[in-house]
């Protein structure tokens, strides 16, 4: 029997220490065209531990100072720019459980984690293929006229469930950055935990939301729950994939593992994973996660793959607060995407801003987990593949080899008035597949 459970959505912060375990700092340097990193290296008194090929990016290690030694780098001549390797981590964003209070009774079959329907060849659960964010975006109108096929949308995070049955027929080959092994989640799991995925239990990650469910809800989810101790952010990955199927069904998945399962990566990994799916010529890239610093090598990375056709669509964060300097979300190559609920209002986690580009349904977003299972999950980070899925209908529907980001834009659905305390602060308002799709015509 398949089972339902909760999960908290997540966002990304920079540490300033450098990387974990080690007494060296990591920098990273882009060099101009047609210089050497050895006349560099010597010079600077740094070694190279690895390079992005053919962007003339490097990762250099040093264990002198790296103030000095970041500054004789930006001296130099020949280095177009150089900046620490910070890690990057996941955290927990504001408690969305608000957002659980008011559920009606046309919707409590969200919390059903029992009956399935078919979907795109394979036996989905109903609550997961038919659940309100589809309702609210038109996804299902906008299917009749597109399914994705012919798309290829990639995503950078912690992997996927490649044998989860939802997923596994519309998966490509991805790549592994963190290990070199594979794209799987489970990748790396302690077998006491691995038990748990096979479990006929319900694990309630966030025990803040028990209190809301009332008797004949738990019931459905088999109180009878257990502490599963899973990594921090196991399943991240495999929920942003479901939200990109369950929008494009037929759009080919390209999964970038570059965080760990404990939620963890570093800035040059998230750069080297960007220039992997221009490379791949993708045409959509979904980053569901947010930063405060504006890394120069990342941006401009972005910028690559936007000039060549890559959409990219990012979450605004989850802090519950005006951001307009969150990356890479509110760099102009970028659709930032903030969260609404059922009704169309702010979701009390979400971002806001100028910078944000428009907003999907963010609360209660039902989706794949490892295991074979679902979830419902919240927060920005599952936000933007909705709209990621929408740009790859619209790709499929006449659209390769022209970025249809704008689209989405300017065929979203004025929120404004719901929301009077964020007006000209949710970009030009809520997704609208349908009305996106058929502007394309």
């Amino acid at each position: 029997m398949r089972r339902f459970y909760s999960t908290l959505a997540i966002g990304i912060a920079l540490a300033g220490a450098s990387i974990a375990g080690s007494t060296e700092t990591e920098i990273i340097v882009t060099l101009k065209q047609g210089q050497s990193i050895e006349h560099v290296n010597r010079s600077a008194g740094t070694r190279t531990a690895d390079e992005i090929p053919g962007s003339g990016i490097y990762l250099l290690r040093t264990d002198r100072n790296a103030t000095a030694v970041l500054e004789k780098l930006g001296r130099d001549p020949r280095v177009e720019s150089a900046e620490e390797n910070k890690r990057i981590r996941l955290n927990e964003p504001a408690d969305p459980a608000r957002t659980f209070s008011g559920l009606s009774t046309d919707t409590v079959f969200l919390l059903d984690g029992v009956t399935t329907t078919p979907f795109y060849g394979a036996d989905v659960l109903r609550a997961y293929a038919e659940q309100p964010a589809l309702s609210i975006t038109k996804a299902d109108q906008a299917r009749r006229i597109s399914t994705g096929a012919g798309a290829r949308v990639a995503y950078i995070d912690t992997g996927v469930d490649p044998a989860h049955p939802a997923l596994q027929p519309w998966l490509d080959p991805g790549f592994d950055l963190v290990a070199g092994r594979s794209v799987s989640e489970m990748d790396g799991l302690l077998m006491d935990t691995m038990y748990l995925l096979d479990a006929d239990t319900m694990f309630l990650l966030d025990k803040r939301f028990q209190f809301l469910l009332n008797h004949s809800l738990v019931s459905l989810l088999n109180s009878g729950s257990v502490a599963a101790d899973f990594p921090p952010a196991f399943g991240h990955g495999t929920l942003v994939a479901g939200i990109l199927h369950v929008v494009a069904p037929e759009a080919r998945i390209v999964p970038i593992k570059a965080f760990d399962a404990n939620g963890y990566t570093t800035l040059f990994k998230v750069v080297e994973a960007v220039h992997l799916a221009a490379d791949l010529q993708v045409d959509v890239l979904n980053m569901s996660f947010s930063t405060q610093e504006a890394s120069k090598t990342l941006r401009n990375a972005i910028s690559k793959a936007a000039a060549a056709g890559v959409d990219v669509i990012a979450s605004a964060g989850n802090d519950g607060e005006e951001a307009n300097e969150t990356y890479p979300a509110a760099w102009p190559e970028v659709i930032g995407v903030a969260a609404t609920d059922f009704n169309d209002r702010i979701a009390p986690f979400s971002n806001y801003g100028k910078s944000v580009s428009l907003a999907a349904p963010g609360a209660f977003v039902v989706s794949t987990v490892p295991g074979g299972k679902y979830a419902a999950a919240w927060g920005t980070s599952f936000s933007a593949p909705i709209v990621s899925g929408a740009v790859a209908l619209l790709e499929s529907y006449g659209g390769f080899g022209h970025s249809s980001g704008p689209l989405v834009i300017t065929t979203a659905e004025p929120i404004d008035a719901l929301n009077p305390s964020y007006k000209n602060l949710l970009g030009s308002g809520r997704l609208d597949i349908q009305r996106a799709v058929e502007g394309r015509r």
